[in-house]
Formats: C-alpha cells, structure tokens, sequence
C-alpha cells in the first residue's frame, strides 16, 4: 500500500461504538488518542 494512498483514501464508516470510545478517550486521557491515531499510521511515538 503506498503511502499516500493511505493519508488520502476515503473515511472509512464507523460504528456507534467507535466514535463514543474515541470520545470517551478523548475526555479522559487526550493522549490515548494521539496514540491511537498514530499507531493506525505506523508512526513511533
């Protein structure tokens, strides 16, 4: 999969129970997001 590929495809649908968990990490533990994102790019943090 190409890079670029990956930064520019289309959003993906998400369930219910995704959104409400991102948010509750959100309010939470605001890394934990940061985290999240950056491990679904491959990214070390």
């Amino acid at each position: 999969m190409s890079l670029f590929s990956r930064f520019f495809k289309g959003r993906r649908s998400v369930s219910l129970s995704t959104l409400r968990e991102r948010d509750r990490f959100a309010k939470t533990m605001p890394g934990q997001t940061g985290a999240v994102a950056a491990n679904r790019l491959g990214m070390l943090i």
